[in-house]
Parts: C-alpha cells; sequence; structure tokens
C-alpha cells in the first residue's frame, strides 16, 4: 500500500520577513508620545527661565505630572486602560535611574571639582605634622592618613573574612543543629549601628587596658562590621553552586572538607571575592568607630597597637568643619582620595577575578 504525503507548501520570501509589531501602532499613539516627551521639556524650560523656582521643585511639581499624563494618553492609545499602568512603571522607572544617576554624578563631579585643587605629589606623601589648619595647601598633606587607613582596613579584611567564608560555609554546606541560631545573630549583627561597634571595642578592650586606642582597636571594629555582609553574601553565593558539583564530587570518593574546599569555593570564587569588596566598602568611610578606637595623630604610625592613628574618614571629620578655606579644601582633596582608593581596589579585585584559571 503505498501512502501518499502531501507535499508542504513552499516558502515565500515574504514569510522570512521579521514582524514588526510596532509599525501597526495607530498615529494617535505616536502623536502622544511626542507630545508626551516634548511638552513637559517645552514647560520645564519655560518655566526655568521665567521663574525663580528650583530645579527640584520644578521638577516634582511640573515636570513628573505632565510627564505622566502624556505617557498614559501614549498607553492608552496603544494598548487601551491596560497601557496607562504600565506607562506609569515606565515613568517612575526611568526617573528613578535618571535621578539616581543625576545625585551619582553630582556627588562624584562635586567631589572632584573642590578636591582636585589641594592634590599635588606634596599632598599625597607628606603628613600633617607642624600643619595647622590654617597653614596654605603647599605644605602638609594625607600620607598617614591614607597609611592609616590601608592598616585598619587590611587588619579588618585579615579578621573578618576568614570568620565571614566559615560561616557561610557553615549554614550551606555542614548546615549543623545550630544554624538557626548562627542566621540570626549574623542577621542582627548586619543592624548594628556603626557607633554601637565603636563603643563596645572602647569598653572591651580600650578602657580594661587590653588594647590602647590604635589601628588594632580601629581594625576589630570595623571586622565587626564587615563580619555580617561578607557572611551574608558569601552565603547566597554558595547557595548557587549547583548541588550536581557536590554530589558528583562526593560520588567520585573525595570527602565532605575537599569538596568544600576544592570544588564550591573555587566555583563561587567570583561571588567570594564581591562579598569581600561589599564589606570594605560597608567599613571603609564609617568614621564613627574610628573617633572611639583610632582618635587621630597628624605624624606617620606603623605599629597598630601602641599609638593612635589617623585614617582619612577622620581626616575629612577634623578639617571639613574648620573656619578656614585651606582646611575645607584638604578635607575634599582626601574625599577625592579615598575615592581614587576605593576604585583602584574594586578595579584591581574585579581583573583579578575575572582572569580565566590555568589549567
Amino acid at each position: 500500500m503505498t501512502i501518499l504525503m502531501s507535499e508542504s507548501p513552499p516558502v515565500l520570501e515574504k514569510d522570512l520577513e521579521p514582524l514588526r509589531p510596532w509599525s501597526k501602532r495607530p498615529a494617535s499613539f505616536w502623536l502622544a508620545a511626542f507630545l508626551g516627551s516634548v511638552v513637559p521639556l517645552a514647560i520645564l524650560g519655560a518655566l526655568y527661565l521665567t521663574t525663580d523656582l528650583a530645579v527640584a521643585l520644578l521638577l516634582i511639581a511640573f515636570y513628573l505630572p505632565l510627564q505622566l499624563i502624556g505617557a498614559g494618553l501614549a498607553g492608552y492609545f496603544a494598548k487601551g486602560k491596560h497601557g496607562i499602568a504600565d506607562s506609569a512603571i515606565i515613568v517612575f522607572a526611568i526617573g528613578a535611574t535618571a535621578l539616581s544617576a543625576i545625585i551619582l554624578g553630582s556627588m562624584l563631579l562635586t567631589i572632584i571639582v573642590r578636591g582636585i585643587a589641594a592634590f599635588r605629589p606634596s599632598f599625597i606623601i607628606q603628613n600633617s605634622t607642624y600643619i595647622s589648619p590654617s597653614t596654605p595647601l603647599e605644605y602638609g598633606g594625607i600620607g598617614h592618613a591614607i597609611l592609616g587607613t590601608f592598616l585598619i582596613v587590611g587588619i579588618a579584611t585579615i579578621i573578618s573574612v576568614p570568620f565571614g567564608i566559615a560561616t557561610a560555609v557553615y549554614v550551606t554546606e555542614v548546615r549543623g543543629r545550630a544554624v538557626p541560631y548562627v542566621r540570626f545573630f549574623v542577621q542582627a549583627m548586619s543592624g548594628v549601628p556603626s557607633v554601637v561597634a565603636g563603643l563596645f571595642v572602647l569598653t572591651v578592650f580600650i578602657l580594661t587596658g587590653v588594647l590602647n586606642t590604635s589601628a588594632m582597636a580601629a581594625a576589630i571594629a570595623y571586622a565587626i562590621l564587615m563580619l555580617p555582609t561578607i557572611a551574608r553574601t558569601a552565603e547566597e553565593v554558595l547557595r548557587l553552586v549547583p548541588e550536581e558539583l557536590r554530589t558528583g564530587a562526593l560520588a567520585l570518593g573525595s570527602t565532605r572538607a575537599r569538596v568544600v574546599l576544592n570544588v564550591v569555593v573555587p566555583a563561587a570564587k567570583t561571588g567570594i571575592i564581591t562579598a569581600i569588596l561589599l564589606g570594605i566598602a560597608r567599613v571603609v568611610g564609617e568614621t564613627a568607630p574610628l573617633l572611639l578606637t583610632a582618635l587621630k595623630n597628624d605624624q606617620t604610625v606603623l605599629n597598630p597597637f601602641t599609638d593612635p592613628i589617623s585614617a582619612l574618614p577622620t581626616f575629612i571629620f577634623d578639617n571639613v568643619a574648620q573656619p578656614y578655606p585651606d582646611a575645607v579644601t584638604r578635607a575634599w582633596g582626601a574625599a577625592l582620595a579615598l575615592l581614587i582608593i576605593v576604585g583602584i581596589l574594586f578595579t584591581i579585585t574585579r581583573f583579578i577575578s575575572a582572569r580565566k584559571p590555568r589549567r
């Protein structure tokens, strides 16, 4: 018996053309979208030129409502009543993104413009010994504060990273009976204000005579603040490692410890580095713990156990409130230096984490 198969119709060239659903929208949609974009900008520009109202007030009181109305009309002509809500969400999302970008750009521009006046080689390498707030910018610098920041943050990282990663491994891999309590304490520590960490170190270590006001005391306070950030972020990263990697390694005869060290942690290397970066970013600009544990010192201090030490946050705090313009400029310069240091650290760490491992 012969079965006749019907031939499929030939594929025409027009059937291969990509669909363009936006081309089917009515002209009223494009008109409403154009008016909703141009008219609010025109009204905002006219009010800005003819009135003395603040830009923020004009954006909130006039531009945003007009933009919502224009986007709502465009959404209505495109999708009906459901398009109004979609357009409102789009306007608020774009507006929030633009506002965040404006705030960030304004902050960066302000720090650069005001801090660049203090930048010179002597400002980076010299300390502030024999320097008063009224001393001209040609003398003195923040070299001692930069060294103090590296010393405090470095010791805090050495203390907090092993404990944070070990906590994350215990919660995700060991899964012992104390996991709920460990997770509770980590979450509770994440809400501790920075000044409380400084008060804890002050009362437990400094007032009892265990430590002096020094870089070590400040590093312990920083480590208390870094630990929950590193632990919680590393926990979420370790949870993303596929379970098949663990079971496959165990099936080959590896122990649980070897699986964690040689399989799980290397697979989550980039995320763990990100957790460390977030921990450093959490504390690098904190001032309150340093005011209670490190104090200040205009000289360069290398011993982290004996003498008070200055850091960039405390240097900024001490100079920004001075009634002398040169002292305020030094504070802006220190803020710019702190911003550059954080940017360099993040760039180097990202470059290291992005490198492919050797086979």
